[in-house]
């Protein structure tokens, strides 16, 4: 991927409609976010070099993380696997609960530039003025000076309920679902669900490949569980765009 240059590939009339949106309705989906090649070969990258870690919480403070060999020990042990899903089920009942993959971008530039993953290379671009420009431009969060990233990876079963993305002290003015999953079904889940004040859905949107989904925080949302169906996983780079590191 050493030609990626990960650029904005999204025309002007599809900006200025994305940025009319926005101030309409809290979201924006802009398309294509990516030059196709560049977008393909995140996917590659995600589907074959990637590490990926399980996250998963209890309780709003508590994150646990799991590399591919606790993953492995837990696939090897039903009766633990069986009864860390019961407490998740149990979790999602009447709390915060979420489960899903990650691979996490280095936190500062210098670590992103020296590890050199895809992903820490596609965050350090939507660091750069360019991209920044377009954000802004888009959300009217012209106090946003960083943006921050992970991979995601949502398998069968994988879920996240409803939040806010809204914590002290993180600055965060929007939210960004870069979609890398191509030939997404509905059917399969995954949907990023906006939840209205009357409690019933407001807008589902589908897992979109090369679709990048601005929307202000606050706003309460959730990530629909992927179904057992589904035909691969769903892919994607989430994080926001902030006022303060």
């Amino acid at each position: 991927m050493s030609a990626a240059s990960f650029l904005p590939a999204a025309d002007d009339a599809a900006i200025a409609s994305a940025r009319d949106h926005y101030h309409r309705h809290g979201f924006a989906r802009l398309e294509p976010a990516l030059a196709p090649a560049d977008a393909t070969a995140l996917h590659r990258w995600l589907t074959g070099e990637a590490e990926w870690w399980r996250v998963l919480n209890q309780g709003e403070d508590k994150m646990f993380e799991l590399g591919p060999e606790a993953q492995a020990a837990l696939a090897a042990d039903p009766a633990r696997a069986e009864a860390l899903e019961a407490a998740i089920r149990k979790g999602a009942r009447d709390g915060f609960q979420f489960v899903y993959d990650t691979v996490r971008t280095a936190d500062n530039q210098s670590e992103r530039i020296a590890r050199g993953w895809p992903v820490d290379r596609l965050v350090e671009a939507l660091n750069s003025e360019r991209w920044l420009a377009l954000f802004r431009h888009i959300t009217g969060a012209d106090d946003a000076v960083l943006v921050d990233g992970q991979a995601t990876r949502y398998l069968p079963g994988h879920f996240l309920t409803a939040h806010s993305d809204a914590v002290e002290g993180k600055g965060r003015r929007a939210a960004y679902v870069l979609g890398l999953t191509p030939g997404w079904r509905i059917e399969w889940g995954g949907l990023l669900m906006f939840h209205g004040e009357d409690g019933d859905v407001e807008r589902a949107l589908m897992p979109r490949f090369n679709s990048i989904t601005l929307f202000a925080v606050p706003s309460l949302h959730s990530v629909s569980s992927v179904a057992p169906a589904a035909g691969g996983p769903r892919l994607s780079v989430t994080g926001w765009l902030r006022t303060t590191g």
